[in-house]
């Protein structure tokens, strides 16, 4: 794969996270509202590998800190990543590495397809919920519990279809796009493995 194909893959994931963005649900007792972002945020790791993957999260964050409307409700400067849903948004670079890498390790360990949903899956919704209550307590001087309840509790189902979808998305993907090859942001060929553990 050329350079210029992968940063338009990279290009592309970021748009697609912050199309995601514009998609809000905002719910009443809470400052974190719903989005579809972290369906794109997942997906670029399973389609882009861990490298890329994180790297097209890095430039759709970098774009909102720029001024560029690209978070959450068309929202844009350093003073969301610094607010309450900063930590989610940190969250969506190391949950897209993870996944990707992942992903890369199940195909080795050739995992089941329901194995890799569960596990890759459960790292990757914790890695976001996780920063991100974290930086939702500290930025609101709140208990993590509370955070907890506040910022993932109500998500917990959505993420898992969303999470999903992701999945369902990047098997469709296989069969017409070609998967990074070493050294271009994947290591390994990161195709989902159809054999039983």
């Amino acid at each position: 794969m050329s350079k210029t194909q992968r940063m338009v893959r990279i290009a592309l994931f970021a748009t697609l996270t912050a199309t995601g963005a514009y998609i809000v649900l905002p719910l009443p007792f809470t400052p974190v509202p719903f989005t579809l972002q972290l369906l794109f945020t997942l997906l670029s790791g399973l389609v882009l590998g861990p490298q890329d993957g994180a790297i097209s999260q890095l430039v759709y964050m970098a774009l909102g800190i720029l001024g560029v409307p690209v978070f959450a409700g068309g929202n844009a400067g350093l003073g969301v990543l610094i607010g309450p849903t900063g930590g989610y948004l940190v969250g969506f670079v190391l949950a897209s590495y993870v996944v990707g890498y992942c992903r890369i390790y199940a195909g080795r360990r050739v995992w089941s397809p329901v194995k890799q949903g569960i596990v890759i899956g459960s790292l990757g919704l914790g890695i976001v919920h996780g920063l991100g209550a974290w930086w939702l307590a500290s930025s609101q001087q709140i208990g993590f519990g509370q955070a907890l309840a506040l910022g993932c509790m109500p998500y917990i189902i959505p993420d898992a279809i969303k999470w999903s979808g992701a999945v369902v998305v990047a098997e469709a993907l296989e069969r017409v796009v070609p998967h990074p090859q070493p050294g271009q942001g994947g290591g390994r060929d990161i195709s989902f493995p159809r054999g039983a553990n």
